[in-house]
């Protein structure tokens, strides 16, 4: 482990073993995703006497997978639960930092490689978050897996110059090369880091899933292209064969309407294969297969199948496989949000807007999935439940899946109330005054 009470212990740390091995995947994975495939060294071949280019078909059916898991789970905006105030406060700070489209960018990051960096900080009054590439991320534990300090490292690739930004609880550090260009205090602490509850050999650092597909697509990229050669070379450009006596004369490749004349007993054929096709297509299936059921993605949703009225218990059990999967990126999610609202309360405070313990511990997040959903049942299930008794208003705004800022709904509900009040106070006084006075007080009046 790199001690950090060191001079220029930062420069280190890209050369441990542990962030080596996990970079050097980040590279890799990010290779594949700008189309440098396996697939792509696969060697020509002579035939017919010229030099053949075989296919190599590349597939990007991963990057669907990634957007789809992103999608599902963040492509709605998150829900924020809690005390009025609080929930209203957080809720401008994720419309001023355009927190939503951070939140999808760490989506992707933890279904590709299985880690996310983010670090929050205050810009001109302005709460803002900073997503850290992986390939740029090095976090510091100590011996006892404690978070100690993170470095951010790049090399420019003209100049060579080496960046690194230091952050250390309390304090962050730009240095350049050797020289340090700036300090500035930490007004939140240090990057949060997102981890998959799948974890590699390093317990504080997540799998990539991409690790289990890869491989896959690689098979199924091969399949493919030694199909379309071998349909390219056998089936549409046979081979001619000539049966007799060895000539000199040669058939010309594109000959076609022209007669050959051969001695007695010999013959001209074009020779071909067939392809198996029911042993090619068993394993092409099964690879597909595996793919998607790895992968936690309905096959439909790739349009690898046709549904049609479906239920909501069909829907529910076609997207079971997804559904688990979210749960267990929601809870590392979870895990990081809940570290970001502890930021956002430092922060605020220092803007002198202040809220109690209490307050803070009734917020939670509701994450709103991007599933298809009978809307309709799930309307008359929560009206029957609040007809019931059985749960308040609050919680039906929470849960419909019409509704993203229950504070706002609530205030505009409160603000509805308030006015036909006023209107029902102007409309009997309206009335009081329209009806005449008795004789008695007539008299009085007199």
């Amino acid at each position: 482990m790199v001690d950090i009470t060191k001079p220029f212990w930062f420069q280190d740390v890209p050369q441990e073993i542990e962030h080596q091995k996990r970079i050097g995947n980040v590279l890799d994975i990010k290779e594949y995703f700008l189309r440098l495939h396996k697939i792509l060294q696969r060697p020509d071949f002579k035939f017919k006497g010229e030099t053949y280019t075989t296919a190599k078909i590349v597939l990007q059916t991963l990057k669907s997978i990634i957007n789809f898991h992103a999608s599902y789970i963040l492509g709605n905006p998150i829900s924020i639960t809690g005390e009025q105030n609080l929930v209203k406060e957080f809720n401008r700070i994720y419309k001023k930092g355009k927190y939503n489209t951070a939140d999808y960018q760490i989506g992707q990051d933890l279904a590709k490689y299985g880690n996310a960096f983010e670090y929050d900080y205050l810009d001109s009054g302005v709460v803002k978050c900073h997503i850290i590439s992986n390939e740029s991320a090095y976090p510091v534990y100590d011996d006892s897996e404690n978070y100690i300090a993170f470095v951010e490292y790049w090399k420019d690739a003209d100049e060579g110059t080496e960046h690194y930004y230091v952050y250390y609880p309390d304090k962050v550090q730009i240095w350049k090369n050797n020289v340090m260009e700036s300090e500035r205090p930490n007004l939140t602490g240090l990057p949060i880091h997102y981890a998959s509850l799948d974890k590699t050999e390093y317990n504080f650092f997540g799998d990539s899933p991409m690790n289990d597909l890869i491989p896959i697509m690689d098979r199924i990229e091969k399949l493919l292209s030694k199909m379309d050669d071998s349909i390219t070379t056998l089936s549409l450009n046979p081979i001619g064969v000539c049966a007799g006596r060895t000539t000199d004369a040669s058939v010309s490749k594109d000959m076609c309407g022209e007669m050959l004349v051969f001695e007695a007993g010999g013959n001209f054929q074009y020779a071909t294969a067939t392809l198996d096709y029911n042993s090619i297509k068993l394993e092409l299936d099964n690879l597909i297969q595996q793919l998607y059921t790895i992968a936690c993605v309905p096959s439909a949703v790739i349009g690898q199948s046709n549904i049609a009225n479906v239920s909501e218990i069909s829907l529910k059990l076609l997207f079971s496989q997804s559904d688990n999967k979210a749960k267990k990126m929601t809870k590392v999610l979870k895990d990081g949000f809940y570290q970001r609202f502890i930021y956002f309360r430092q922060l605020l405070a220092l803007q002198n807007k202040t809220f109690s313990d209490d307050d803070f511990d009734e917020l939670d997040i509701t994450f709103n999935y991007n599933r298809p959903v009978d809307t309709q049942s799930m309307i008359n299930e929560l009206k029957t439940q609040y007809d019931m008794g059985a749960i308040s208003k609050q919680t039906v705004i929470d849960l419909s899946p019409y509704t993203t800022n229950t504070a706002l709904e609530l205030q505009r509900l409160n603000d509805e109330d308030n006015s036909d009040g006023d209107k029902q106070d102007s409309t009997v006084n309206d009335v009081q005054s329209a009806i005449p006075p008795k004789s008695g007080d007539m008299k009085n009046s007199k």
